[in-house]
């Protein structure tokens, strides 16, 4: 259907060799190349030829260039010295320089395009480096970095420059993000940093479980950890979870989850962060959650406040949740708002697909007047209508008719206070909206079945939020746990005994 083209044909008069019906070209000793198709069409394929061929004529083209770049540049610069005022030489030179500099500039993107790219990540970093104070105890900061001498070399060179000041395109060389020179004499403009990105649908996937195993075992290494932060070991201020936003938690936050122990809120908060990392890599068939830290119910409790002042407060904390997940509020299906209420954690879960708002608390104890909650589940469902109205959300009228309600879970507890936490965060993870029978928890009915699970989930939800991608300070944490199981084992068997005497009064003074 196309137009067909006469095969490509080279002509180098320097050799004296063409083929018969070529036109021939004016040229200098260097010889001229002419590249003919019909209708007197340049034309650079090299159909009917094999790939020694092509490349042979490529090469012998690539040589003639050159070489008539050096006759026209020497040409040039004659023509320069022998008339140096002359404004149409000066046009002929400028064309000349353009002309190369143009090629060159053209190359320039491949080698700069990572700066590009990379900018806003890299700026992320380098606030994150330059304005937190809490890292005395991070390697990084200590610059015990495993890099090639390539790179240490350019951060020798760099010395404390300012990388912010300088465009992209003049950076030297691409910077790994774990070796950006640190200059704590520069003072950044505070931001919202690093947030939760969507990944592409290719790394998204239904059949990936991204929910923490309730069945299987506690794995060596997971009790590894568990064992270190059990030990007592180390400033219980020392930040063992960090992201780059700025979020971090203390040893003692951590400490929490020794069995008997209550959780403290923060450690919600933690958990919060994670998950909704973790949304980022949903199947796209799943609804978007949106996991909310404490501090947005908590608003509601502060004193001091109007109703007015509260009902801001709680929208603003909403709206940063959401913003933080890259989200609009029309793609949110579950908004996750973890409660805390006379040191009982429990969980509101608002369905904006679906609309319904549910209270899941593992509490099965009788609360004939309602003081469990209070007016808090209507005065939030006020709070969201509101906010749905002046989002013009389609869902806002029907959701202005639901009445919150409790689930009714079997495995709710009558006789535990404890867990209150662990179960809400097995909650916020697994509950994905719709009827009871597709709220797969795991978990059996209160026994002693159940209290070992709870076990198992303390150790098994400290790992992941200390391991996890998101947790900056990953490496520090592991690097500790290291050197805490070199101890001879007997000492380690002591440090553990001791410190099972003495955390519930550590974590009582903390709080």
């Amino acid at each position: 259907m196309g137009e067909l083209q006469d095969p490509f044909q080279f002509i180098n008069e320097a050799l004296g060799t063409g083929n018969v019906g070529q036109e021939k070209v004016q040229g200098n000793d260097a010889g001229d190349v002419r590249c003919k198709g019909n209708h007197g069409d340049d034309i650079f394929s090299g159909s009917g030829e094999s790939i020694e061929t092509t490349v042979s004529t490529i090469k012998e083209m690539y040589d003639m260039i050159l070489q008539q770049k050096k006759v026209l540049e020497d040409k040039i610069n004659d023509v320069v010295k022998k008339y140096p005022d002359n404004q149409l030489v000066k046009e002929w030179k400028n064309k000349v320089n353009d002309l190369f500099t143009e090629v060159s500039a053209s190359e320039e993107p491949e080698q700069s395009q990572w700066w590009y790219d990379n900018e806003a990540e890299i700026e992320r970093t380098l606030i994150l480096a330059t304005t937190n104070k809490q890292f005395d105890n991070s390697p990084l900061a200590k610059c015990s970095i495993q890099m090639s001498q390539e790179y240490a070399d350019f951060a020798n060179r760099s010395g404390t420059k300012s990388f912010t000041n300088t465009p992209p395109s003049k950076m030297e060389m691409p910077i790994p993000l774990s070796v950006v020179p640190f200059n704590k004499d520069e003072h950044w403009v505070s931001r919202r940093g690093y947030r939760p990105r969507m990944k592409s649908e290719y790394l998204k996937s239904p059949y990936v479980i991204w929910a923490v195993d309730i069945i299987k075992g506690v794995p060596r290494q997971e009790k590894r950890v568990a064992e270190w932060i059990f030990s007592l070991q180390g400033d219980p201020n020392d930040i063992v979870f960090h992201t780059l936003d700025g979020f971090p938690a203390q040893r003692f936050h951590m400490e929490s989850f020794f069995p008997t122990c209550e959780l403290f809120g923060h450690v919600i908060d933690c958990w919060s962060q994670v998950l909704n990392f973790d949304e980022s890599k949903r199947a796209p068939e799943s609804p978007l959650r949106v996991y909310c830290k404490t501090d947005v119910t908590n608003s509601y409790l502060e004193s001091g406040l109007t109703e007015s002042q509260r009902k801001d407060k709680f929208i603003e904390n909403l709206v940063l949740s959401i913003e933080d997940m890259d989200a609009s509020l029309c793609f949110v299906g579950l908004l996750f708002l973890p409660i805390i209420r006379s040191f009982h954690i429990f969980l509101f879960v608002i369905n904006l697909q679906q609309p319904e708002f549910v209270i899941v608390d593992n509490s099965n104890v009788d609360d004939p007047d309602g003081e469990r909650y209070g007016q808090l589940p209507q005065i939030i469902k006020e709070y969201i209508v509101d906010y749905l109205k002046s989002q013009n959300h389609p869902k806002a009228e029907m959701f202005s008719h639901v009445m919150p309600h409790r689930l009714e879970m079997p495995w709710r507890t009558i006789n535990n206070s404890i867990d209150c936490g662990v179960f809400t965060m097995r909650h916020m993870e697994t509950y994905m909206g719709g009827s009871m029978n597709e709220f797969k928890a795991g978990f059996k009915n209160e026994s002693s079945a159940q209290d070992d699970q709870l076990v198992k989930l303390r150790t098994k939800y400290l790992y992941k939020i200390l391991t996890h991608e998101y947790n900056v300070q990953k490496d520090y944490v592991l690097q500790k746990v290291d050197e805490f199981h070199k101890i001879p084992s007997k000492q380690h068997s002591q440090m553990l005994a001791i410190a099972k005497e003495e955390i519930h009064m550590r974590l009582d003074v903390l709080s």
